[in-house]
Parts: structure tokens; C-alpha cells; sequence
């Protein structure tokens, strides 16, 4: 179903994050969140372009006008790739001890990013839906770690998760793509029975949820019904986030977070490829 895994990025990052397919297909967007670097990988060579951003980035989304939104520690900037520049667009957490994190676009260009504690002292985190004018909403207070956010727009659906050991679970909404509003919250699965918890995750064409196990070394697997199908071994522990290229052949993509010691896995840190059958 799925062939080895090898290196796709030629520079690694301390906390590799939200990988984004850039809009003409030949370059993948990701972030390197603790070593505040936003990165661009060419799809043909895995050559990576390296820009330093002011704070922690969380989360990305590219626009359509070829520019890209980042959640960083204090809001959602603007990044501009032709001169490097972050400029602030908005700054929907008045709190300065938590940062955005996980982040995803529903199909009618809405960003939605979560934040979290920095500390982890307290369920501080909460999901935000940002429109195109910057305005935005605060949604599902009361999170630890929220993340894995996707949209299945086929089944009108939205997912997100919490990755604290203590929570461990999926949500599924039902949603409104014309109002941008989740309905109906209720568990879609949780995680305790695997090795990893849940983190970035993907929807693929058939509504399979994908999402990372970090810290368990696999790929975890829900079908729409929130029945588990048989995980994906990963070659490191920690896999983050999951992208899918549904060219052909078929690859997904996940990006990683480098572990200590350095000998556990020399591919930590990278965006590793493994083609689809």
C-alpha cells in the first residue's frame, strides 16, 4: 500500500509543521516551529529555501494571490516570499502566554488555527476561524493541544483533536461551508489504544482521517465511520503533520520533529516522502 519512507527535504528543522502544497504543485511549504523558520522544499530537487520568521510559527496557509498566512506566538501574519517581510493581520489571543499551533483551510478560503499553552500548565488552547478581511471567530474553548484540523467537504465535515496525553481524542463537527459554522460536536475517535498521539492530520479523496501518531512511529488511520483501520509504520517517532499529493503516483508527505539523542533516527527533523498504491 505504502513504499519506505525516504528524505524528501535537504534541511531539517527542530520542530517540523504544516506542510502546505504551494498552488502551481512543484514546491512544498512547511515550518520549523521551535527554530522559527518558515521553508519551502522544490519538488523536483528537495532543494529548501529558508526564511527566518520574528517568533514560533505554527501553521501556514498559502493564498490565492501567491502570499501565505502564518500563525505565529502574538497573531496571524502576512508573509510576503518575494521580500521575506511578516507583517501582523491580525490578533484574535489577547493572551501572551500561548501561541497558534495547528492549522488548516476549508474550501471557501477560511483559516482556522488553533492556539495552546506554552507551558502546558492549563487548558488555554482554543480554535479560531479567521476570514478573508481578517475578522474572526473564537470557537471550542477549554483545549490542551488542539489539533488535527481538516474539512471533508463531500460529508460536510470538520475534524479536530486534542493531543494532551490526558485527552487524546478526534472530534467531528458537522459543517456549514456557507456560513462557516460546526455543528453538532461529538467524538469521533480517540487514540488511547495507540502507541502515538494524535497531531497534524489530512483528508484523503475516499474520507479517510489521517493523522500523525506523534511520538509512537506510525501513521494512525480512521475510516468516515471513526472506525481505526491498521496503522502505518514511520521510521521516527515523532511524524507531525500529514500532506498528501494525489498526482500520479500518489504520495503523502509528513513532516517530523527532531528527537534526542541525534542517533534514534537520522531523518528526524526532515519531510519524509513514501509513495501510494
Amino acid at each position: 500500500m505504502i513504499s519506505a519512507f525516504e528524505i524528501f527535504s535537504d534541511r531539517r528543522g527542530l520542530l517540523g509543521e504544516s506542510p502546505v502544497w504551494s498552488g502551481d504543485g512543484k514546491s512544498l511549504w512547511w515550518v520549523d516551529t521551535e527554530g522559527c523558520r518558515l521553508l519551502r522544499t522544490d519538488a523536483a530537487s528537495g532543494r529548501t529555501e529558508v526564511w527566518d520568521a520574528p517568533e514560533a510559527v505554527g501553521c501556514i496557509a498559502l493564498r490565492p494571490d501567491g502570499m501565505l498566512l502564518a500563525g505565529l506566538a502574538s497573531g496571524i501574519f502576512l508573509f510576503d516570499p518575494a521580500n521575506g517581510r511578516f507583517d501582523l493581520a491580525c490578533s484574535p489571543e489577547s493572551r501572551a502566554d500561548v501561541r497558534f499551533n495547528d492549522g488548516a483551510v476549508d474550501t471557501a478560503g477560511r483559516f482556522w488555527a488553533s492556539t495552546m499553552h506554552l507551558d502546558l500548565t492549563e487548558p488555554a488552547g482554543a480554535i479560531f476561524c479567521i476570514e478573508a478581511g481578517f475578522t474572526h471567530r473564537r470557537l471550542f474553548d477549554n483545549l490542551w493541544t488542539p489539533n488535527g484540523l481538516a474539512f471533508d467537504p463531500v460529508r460536510h465535515r470538520m475534524y479536530f483533536s486534542d493531543s494532551h496525553p490526558t485527552v487524546q481524542t478526534i472530534w467531528v463537527c458537522d459543517y456549514d461551508l456557507g456560513t462557516g459554522a460546526p455543528s453538532n460536536r461529538r467524538v469521533f475517535a480517540t487514540t488511547h489504544d495507540f502507541a502515538g498521539r494524535p497531531d497534524g492530520a489530512f483528508i484523503d479523496e475516499d474520507g479517510i482521517y489521517w493523522i500523525a501518531g506523534v511520538g509512537g512511529s506510525q501513521l494512525l488511520r480512521f475510516a468516515p465511520s471513526g472506525e481505526a483501520l491498521e496503522p502505518i509504520p514511520f521510521p521516527v517517532t515523532h511524524p507531525t503533520k500529514i500532506v498528501m499529493d494525489r498526482a500520479n503516483p500518489r504520495s503523502v508527505f509528513v513532516t517530523t520533529r527532531r528527537t534526542a539523542p541525534e542517533e534514534e533516527a537520522h531523518a528526524s527533523g526532515h519531510v519524509l516522502r513514501a509513495t501510494l498504491s
